[in-house]
């Protein structure tokens, strides 16, 4: 896009070039033909035009600074969008890890919980034996 606008900017200098080129090959035959009040207007115009090309010039540039300015923060936009998938798919797997650790600390907590209601049960039945022999004893 900058190279185009200096091409366009470059084919209008050319083109006034020649038209200054032009005009320096005929200014006594224009001259003659101008009489002072005209000349006076035409050189205030042409002072306009030049002020008018100055700014357009400015414009022209401010608008390239723009636009390397939108470029730039379209390379970063880019850039932290390909972050923000990265980290979002990184999200996703460390989601998934998560889920499989916790479905099987679940059933690694299932097993302990059963042996532990195992445990009380023979406990339960050692200690039921023990009176029951503890009894007979007893009796003996």
């Amino acid at each position: 896009m900058e190279k185009e606008l200096k091409a366009e900017a470059d084919q209008k200098e050319e083109a006034e070039a020649q038209q200054e080129a032009q005009a320096a090959s005929e200014p006594e035959f224009k001259l003659r033909c101008l009489d002072n009040s005209n000349f006076d207007s035409l050189f205030q115009d042409t002072s306009e035009f030049e002020g008018a090309a100055d700014r357009l010039e400015q414009v022209l540039k401010s608008m390239e600074m723009l636009l390397t300015d939108v470029e730039d923060l379209r390379s970063q936009c880019s850039y932290q969008a390909s972050e923000l998938m990265q980290a979002a798919q990184d999200l996703k797997q460390q989601q998934e890890e998560l889920k499989e650790s916790y479905a099987e600390m679940a059933r690694e907590m299932q097993d302990i919980v059963e042996s532990v209601e195992e445990l009380f049960s023979t406990k339960s039945a050692f200690e039921a034996k023990e009176k029951e022999t503890q009894k007979l004893s007893r009796q003996l």
